[in-house]
């Protein structure tokens, strides 16, 4: 989005997405993610009347859905460069492999290569490490 503004605008419209698409607040929901987002949307249309194509409910909402996990996680979910390197590695290995006898064989082979990629093994920053599924006691004192 940035790349179409201005470059006089750039650091203002800049600091009011990062008031959008912030990840620390405990209490924050979808809903007021989007409430965010029309306020943003209604701020700059005027110097930019192409945003207010933005505000189709129906196919930005989903961008908010990392505020239904948990505030400590948020932040993790700001890149899909994991994503792309799976993706990336999956395509390299099918090209090489060519024709598959079933989708079995090639959900086996598709599981192999990411269980064996040290690349996703590093670990994820901000989280309190604990054995069950990121379960945290919150201190409210």
């Amino acid at each position: 989005m940035l790349s179409r503004i201005k470059p006089a605008d750039k650091k203002a419209v800049g600091e009011d997405l990062r008031e959008v698409f912030v990840t620390d607040k405990k209490d924050d929901s979808p809903d007021k993610g989007w409430k965010r987002w029309e306020d943003f949307v209604d701020t700059w249309k005027k110097r930019y009347p192409s945003l207010k194509n933005y505000l189709d409910k129906s196919n930005y909402f989903a961008h908010f859905t990392y505020l239904n996990y948990h505030h400590k996680t948020r932040s993790m979910i700001y890149s899909t460069n994991w994503i792309e390197r799976l993706n990336r590695d999956y395509k390299r290995t099918l090209r090489m492999r060519g024709v598959m006898p079933d989708s079995d064989s090639l959900i086996f082979l598709l599981g192999k290569v990411s269980m064996t990629r040290t690349a996703y093994d590093r670990r994820v920053p901000k989280l309190d490490y604990e054995q069950k599924r990121f379960i945290w006691i919150e201190n409210d004192t």
